[in-house]
């Protein structure tokens, strides 16, 4: 059984852990992923840049933490309202709710870091693993959304929901370039439209379906 002195000390080292990380997210936000040196970072947490190398390794070691931290936050902040889906209309309503967050900080850093990543590095399978839980989530929403239809059975969730995940990361970074993201608004506009008029199209695909059946 770890002492007190020996808890306290495991408790100090995350508390400084998660400091850095969230130094790394904030440099990140700011500066771009170029911009994310041990130095900038240190300087933006007011630590000893030697505290990244301690804690972590190496800058590309902080920053998946980072991603992995970011994608964690974001997962809970929505899991319950995801949860709630049953609809697509609900679907694109949690989406639009998302993007527009401007309390979010980490969605910046998290679509800087996966945009400047998709390009120069050999990450890809890492960080696609940690970015998973939110496609597992969006699938579930899906096949609620889908259930009862006899479509269902056609239909590839994980595959569908990997696709929303990457077009909403597109979208973030391309807003980016775009203050005013009045293109997104439409978009958002013009797929919660769709998904309304999709909602009755399913629920005469399930009656239609029962009614077979019996």
């Amino acid at each position: 059984m770890a002492t007190v002195a020996e808890r306290k000390i495991s408790r100090t080292g995350q508390e400084t852990r998660d400091r850095i990380i969230d130094a790394a997210l904030e440099t990140v936000r700011d500066q771009g992923l170029v911009g994310a040196s041990a130095r900038a970072i240190a300087r933006t947490g007011d630590f000893n840049q030697a505290l990244v190398f301690y804690h972590f390794g190496s800058i590309e070691d902080l920053l998946l933490a980072a991603v992995e931290r970011a994608s964690e936050r974001r997962v809970a902040r929505f899991e319950e309202e995801l949860a709630e889906v049953t609809e697509l209309a609900d679907l694109v309503a949690v989406a639009s709710k998302l993007h527009g967050d401007s309390d979010d900080a980490d969605q910046p850093a998290l679509a800087a870091m996966v945009a400047g990543w998709s390009a120069t590095s050999d990450l890809g399978p890492k960080i696609m693993q940690i970015l998973k839980p939110w496609d597992d989530m969006v699938a579930d929403a899906l096949r609620r959304c889908f259930e009862g239809s006899p479509f269902a059975p056609l239909i590839p969730f994980d595959d569908f929901a990997h696709l929303i995940s990457a077009l909403f990361l597109g979208m973030e970074m391309m807003s980016r370039l775009d203050p005013d993201d009045a293109r997104t608004d439409h978009l958002f506009q013009s797929l919660s439209a769709f998904a309304t008029l999709g909602g009755p199209l399913l629920q005469a695909g399930q009656v239609q379906g029962g009614q077979a059946q019996s």
